[in-house]
């Protein structure tokens, strides 16, 4: 997840510890050895030897100093991209990031030839949730069911995001139609079962899906109308239930 704090970090920042205490030490010396040859000290061995000590002394505190400070930087920097990049209710990927991975999968698809599935889907009379039960109780929905679709999903390979409201989008790597439509209703059975409560009454929801594939050379633009277009018609026709569509479809 974006912000996390990571080995990386940690590794980059102590080489340039070690670059800093390196560099200082090298100054040192350099000055050292300038002095021995201009022959002011009366005791060179030990005017080198005490000149190193001091200078270890200093560049060793100013080069912890220095890359504490460039891991904070660091560690902030993290943060930043991942206020940026998430949803802050669900911790999800939002809407501009999510784009941004369908591009990135886009490119990567050129290369290996492969297909993904792209998916929409979303609660199902939402409102009357918020309605009865207040906003901050739908929010805890929201968060359950975000946290029910991601444990579905293959860890680092697909891509969760929160479209808007109630509305979330799925990117599925390297999968069928039919292995897309057999997550979504992995997901759509998983958000079934799910309950939450609340001052004594439990609450439960459901989802209606859309899905369409991704392929090779696929516009990004067309497959969301297509997948959208297929979450209308699970909504259509009942609701909590999952539709598919091939991009192809919306060409015309």
């Amino acid at each position: 997840m974006p912000g996390s704090i990571r080995l990386r970090d940690v590794l980059e920042s102590l080489t340039f510890f070690a670059f800093v205490a390196i560099t200082a030490l090298c100054l040192s010396f350099t000055f050292s050895m300038v002095v021995y040859q201009l022959g002011l000290p009366a005791n060179p061995r030990v005017f080198v030897l005490t000149n190193l000590v001091v200078s270890a002394c200093v560049a060793v505190p100013t080069a912890v100093l220095a890359s504490q400070h460039e891991y904070r930087l660091r560690i902030y920097q993290r943060r930043l991209e991942a206020l940026a990049a998430t949803d802050p209710l669900t911790g999800l990927y939002n809407r501009r990031f999510f784009r941004q991975a369908m591009d990135d999968e886009l490119n990567r698809m050129r290369r290996t030839r492969q297909t993904a599935g792209l998916v929409f889907f979303d609660l199902d009379h939402f409102k009357r949730i918020n309605d009865r039960f207040g906003h901050k109780t739908g929010d805890v929905v929201l968060q359950e069911v975000a946290e029910s679709a991601f444990a579905e999903l293959r860890g680092p390979f697909d891509r969760l995001g929160r479209w808007g409201g109630e509305e979330f989008v799925i990117l599925l790597s390297d999968v069928t139609l039919e292995q897309a439509e057999s997550v979504c209703e992995r997901i759509r059975m998983r958000i079934e079962s799910l309950t939450v409560e609340h001052k004594g009454q439990v609450i439960s929801v459901t989802a209606s899906f859309g899905t369409c594939l991704l392929a090779q050379g696929g516009n990004a633009d067309i497959a969301l109308e297509t997948a959208d277009a297929a979450l209308f018609e699970s909504k259509n026709s009942g609701r909590n239930k999952v539709s598919s569509r091939r991009a192809l479809e919306l060409v015309a």
